[in-house]
C-alpha cells in the first residue's frame, strides 16, 4: 500500500514538473513575440500639399495600433477612424503597414504624431515629427494706383511677408543707371529696420521690409518690386510704381541761328516734365498753329519728355525775331527761346590790277640791294629777273672805291681795243 502511494505522488510530481515547464516554454514564446517597431522617419511637407506618416510594425499578433495627434486626440484604431477630420484616412500596403495621410495640411497641423500599440504593462509608442513648410505670402492690400510724390519729398513703401520659415524681404528696381552711386543708412526705428536713401541714387537689391526713399528726384521713379523668399523655390512679389512730378524744364538746341531770306529752316526745343503738361511755340506772344508757314513736328523721347520741332518756310524779313518754346504743368512753366536772323553772305574783294615794276641797275654806289623774293611769284617770263627794294643796312662807298677805278680803267681798255679792230677792218675792205 505504501508503495503505491509512493508511486502515485512520483508520477504526480512528474505532471507537475512537466506543466510548469510548457508554462515556462509558453512564457519564452510570449516575450519573443513582442511588437517591434521600424526606425521611424520624420516628414517635412509644404502647407497645401499632402503628408504621408509611416508606421511599420512586426510581429503585431493580437495587439492594437493606434494614432494619436500632438494634441492628443486619437486619430485612428486599428481599421478604424476614430476623428470626424475629413482630410485624414489610414493607408495599408502590407500587413505591417499602418500609415495615415493628411490631406492638405495646414501650418497648424505640424508637431509630433504617434503610433501607439497597447502592450503591457507600457504601451509601446513610435514617434513621427510632422515639420511644416509655409510659402511666403506678402500680406496687405494690393494696390494698383502708383505712388505719386514731387520733387524733394519723402517716399516710404512697405512690403510684409508671412511664411515659415520667416521669410526674407528683398527690393529691386526696374532700371539701372549708372549715373548715380548706391548709397544707403540702415535705421532702427518704432521696432523696424528702414532703409533709407539718399537723393538720385539707383535700387539694386536691398533687404528691409520697409525702403525709404528722401529727397526723391525724377531719376527715383520707376518700379519697385519686393521679393519674399524663405529657401522654397516660389517666391512672392509686389510691385510699387512711384511717379515722381515736377515743374517743366525746357532746353533749346540752337539759341542763336541765322538764315538767308527766301529759304526753310527747323527750330527744335525739349520739354521735361511730369505731369508732361503742355509745350508749344509761340512768336510776338501768339501761339504757332500748323499752316503753310508753320510745321509742327512733336517726337517723344519718353514719358516725361518730348522734342518739339518747327518748321518755318520761305522765310521773309517778317518771320525774323525771337521764338519761344513754352512749357506749362500743374506745377509751373518754362521757356527757352532762339533768335532768328537774316544771314548774309560776304561779297568777295575786287583787287586792281598789279603794275609791272621797273627793274633797276644796280651799282655798288647805288643805296639798293638784291633780295630775292620768296613768297612772291615770278610775273615775268624771264626767270633771271630779280626784284629789288633799298637796302636796310648802309654800305660805306670807300670800300668798293678800288674795285670802280679798276673796273672804269678796264672799260676804257676794251673800248680802245674794239675801236682798234674796227677801224682795220674797214681799212681792210676799202683796200
Amino acid at each position: 500500500m505504501k508503495i503505491k502511494i509512493e508511486l502515485k505522488l512520483s508520477r504526480f510530481i512528474w505532471l507537475f514538473d512537466s506543466l510548469l515547464k510548457v508554462l515556462l516554454a509558453l512564457e519564452d514564446v510570449a516575450v519573443y513575440t513582442q511588437p517591434v517597431f521600424e526606425d521611424p522617419s520624420n516628414v517635412t511637407a509644404i502647407a497645401g500639399n499632402n503628408a504621408k506618416l509611416q508606421c511599420k510594425v512586426h510581429h503585431l499578433e493580437n495587439y492594437t495600433v493606434a494614432w494619436v495627434n500632438p494634441r492628443g486626440t486619437i486619430l485612428t484604431r486599428g481599421y478604424l477612424k476614430i476623428t470626424d477630420d475629413t482630410r485624414i484616412s489610414t493607408d495599408r500596403n502590407v500587413d505591417e503597414d499602418w500609415n495615415i495621410i493628411i490631406r492638405n495640411i495646414s501650418f497648424e497641423d505640424r508637431g509630433f504624431y504617434n503610433c501607439v500599440i497597447n502592450t503591457a504593462p507600457f504601451p509601446s509608442v513610435n514617434r513621427v515629427h510632422l515639420h511644416v513648410i509655409v510659402p511666403p505670402r506678402i500680406i496687405g492690400r494690393v494696390v494698383h494706383a502708383p505712388v505719386v510724390v514731387r520733387e524733394g519729398e519723402t517716399v516710404t513703401l512697405v512690403c510684409n511677408a508671412t511664411g515659415y520659415p520667416l521669410p526674407k524681404i528683398h527690393w529691386f528696381r526696374d532700371r539701372i543707371t549708372n549715373d548715380f552711386k548706391q548709397a544707403f543708412d540702415t535705421v532702427w526705428r518704432d521696432g523696424l529696420w528702414y532703409k533709407l536713401l539718399k537723393s538720385g541714387i539707383n535700387v539694386t537689391d536691398l533687404p528691409g521690409d520697409t525702403l525709404v526713399i528722401r529727397n526723391i528726384t525724377r531719376h527715383c521713379a520707376g518700379e519697385y518690386q519686393c521679393r519674399a523668399n524663405n529657401g522654397l523655390s516660389r517666391e512672392d512679389t509686389r510691385v510699387f510704381k512711384v511717379e515722381v512730378h515736377f515743374a517743366p524744364e525746357v532746353s533749346m538746341l540752337i539759341p542763336r541761328l541765322g538764315i538767308t531770306l527766301g529759304s526753310e529752316t527747323v527750330l527744335q526745343c525739349s520739354c521735361s516734365s511730369s505731369p508732361i503738361g503742355v509745350c508749344v511755340w509761340k512768336k510776338d506772344g501768339r501761339d504757332l498753329r500748323i499752316s503753310g508757314k508753320y510745321e509742327l513736328n512733336p517726337y517723344n523721347e519718353g514719358h516725361e519728355t518730348i522734342t518739339l520741332g518747327l518748321t518755318i518756310s520761305h522765310i521773309q524779313e517778317e518771320d525774323l525775331g525771337r521764338y519761344e518754346c513754352h512749357a506749362q504743368n500743374e506745377l509751373g512753366q518754362d521757356s527757352g527761346y532762339t533768335d532768328l536772323y537774316e544771314y548774309r553772305p560776304p561779297v568777295p574783294p575786287t583787287h586792281a590790277p598789279t603794275a609791272r615794276p621797273t627793274p633797276r641797275l644796280i651799282t655798288p654806289d647805288s643805296g639798293y640791294r638784291p633780295v630775292p623774293t620768296k613768297t612772291q611769284k615770278n610775273i615775268f617770263d624771264d626767270e633771271h629777273f630779280v626784284f629789288f627794294r633799298p637796302s636796310t643796312i648802309k654800305t660805306p662807298a670807300s670800300k668798293y672805291s678800288s674795285e670802280s677805278r679798276s673796273s672804269s680803267l678796264g672799260v676804257a681798255f676794251c673800248t680802245l681795243v674794239i675801236g682798234f679792230i674796227g677801224l682795220h677792218f674797214f681799212t681792210s675792205l676799202s683796200l
